[in-house]
């Protein structure tokens, strides 16, 4: 059964990068024909509590649950109906230091993808693509492509979806808004599908996430309306039939939400959490960066979250440190568990993480931010665990 999920309103995400060659689209894409029921909207309550990250010296993480989002109609799609009167309205730029590796719904799988050029983290770009070699050629030369173009500037349309039984298809109109390094301005027309295969379904690793499966672009009239830009933007491929609702991600770890960031230390543990208490072990196990070595064979770490019915977690203060071209974070947590028989237990642990600088990965595939070691102990009930938390990772 495909998952129900929500996407937040980002009509206008301005991100700089360097160089963004698209004087070559890539072919029209086209959508699965398979329908089902439409995507329903759930709502989405944040109680995981941000914690301060110190000492990072590169790159500097921000939660993508603060970055700034519009609260306007989307422009229209083709299959929307008439043109809206309003236009999208711009979103402030993001801090030049952001990270964001989120593929939570498929704007932020966009979002990512130009936050990855921007940096000039060609790699991480090219993963962001489902089977990128089909779709792109050759990383290297996908690499190359990148070196006209100074920043753009992201304007969404209305997002729909088509549902098979695990396979979910969305269609997202947007226009790139281009400067060339040469102080030239140009538009394109651009329209990307964005697949997922419903986690659930998955019984063994290992597990694909949210990625781009086809793209097309093509330039855009600069004197056009916005809305008019994107009605027409993915014609030529099928759209879904189903607007996908919109509302504003957050870091909630519960059942109701879904959340596959990997933006910085808390978002991927919050991440790991979130697929723990939607049972999707696979999905939690593709956050461990060498699985086989922690926290070993999948199937009895499966097993261990048998008798699991729901985590709730406070974090403590994020230590991190940079190390041969690496950034390494220790993140303290105490966890409470509910069991499926009603008991509760307490935990109280330190989860241990690597990134490998993005800008440095040179050969595919990118290896996100992943888990690499742990230790934790169970604690009495009656005590108070976030006591703990500023000695968890000693």
């Amino acid at each position: 059964m495909s998952r129900k999920m929500i996407v937040p309103i980002v009509l206008a995400f301005s991100l700089a990068f360097s160089a963004c060659n698209l004087t070559k689209p890539a072919p029209t894409p086209a959508l699965s024909t398979d329908t089902a029921s439409p995507p329903t909207a759930v709502t989405m309550t944040p109680t995981t509590p941000a914690a301060t990250v110190t000492n990072t010296p590169f790159p500097t993480f921000s939660p993508t649950a603060t970055v700034p989002v519009a609260t306007v109609t989307p422009a229209p799609s083709a299959t929307s109906g008439p043109q809206a009167s309003n236009t999208a309205v711009a979103v402030p730029n993001p801090a030049p230091g952001n990270y964001i590796d989120d593929r939570s719904n498929p704007i932020l799988v966009i979002v990512s993808l130009y936050n990855a050029i921007n940096r000039q983290e060609y790699l991480r770009a090219y993963d962001y693509w489902r089977i990128p070699a089909t779709s792109l050629g050759s990383f290297s030369a996908y690499a190359n492509g990148y070196k006209d173009t100074a920043s753009v500037a992201l304007v969404f349309g209305q997002i729909t979806g088509d549902a098979g039984m695990s396979q979910v298809y969305f269609t997202i109109p947007v226009i790139l808004k281009v400067t060339a390094k040469n102080g030239s301005h140009t538009d394109y027309s651009a329209c990307y599908v964005v697949h997922e295969t419903s986690p659930d379904v998955y019984g063994a690793p290992p597990f694909s996430p949210m990625s781009i499966d086809r793209g097309s672009a093509k330039i855009a009239d600069m004197n056009a309306s916005d809305g008019s830009v994107l009605a027409t933007a993915c014609n030529g491929s099928p759209t879904g039939p189903v607007p996908v609702p919109v509302s504003v991600e957050t870091l909630d770890i519960s059942k109701n939400n879904f959340l596959d960031n990997r933006s910085g230390p808390i978002e991927t543990i919050s991440s790991f959490l979130n697929a723990l208490n939607l049972k999707q072990y696979v999905r939690a196990y593709s956050y461990f960066q060498d699985p086989d070595t922690y926290p070993g064979a999948y199937d009895p770490y499966a097993a261990g979250y048998a008798h699991t019915g729901a985590i709730t977690v406070t974090f403590g203060t994020v230590q991190s440190e940079g190390a041969a071209g690496s950034m390494y974070y220790k993140v303290p947590l105490a966890m409470h568990v509910l069991t499926t028989s009603s008991t509760t237990q307490d935990f109280v642990g330190c989860y241990t993480l690597r990134l490998g600088q993005p800008a440095v990965q040179a050969t595919p595939p990118f290896q996100p931010m992943g888990i690499i070691a742990g230790k934790f102990q169970q604690v009495n009930t009656s005590a108070d665990a976030n006591s703990k938390l500023p000695s968890a990772c000693n």
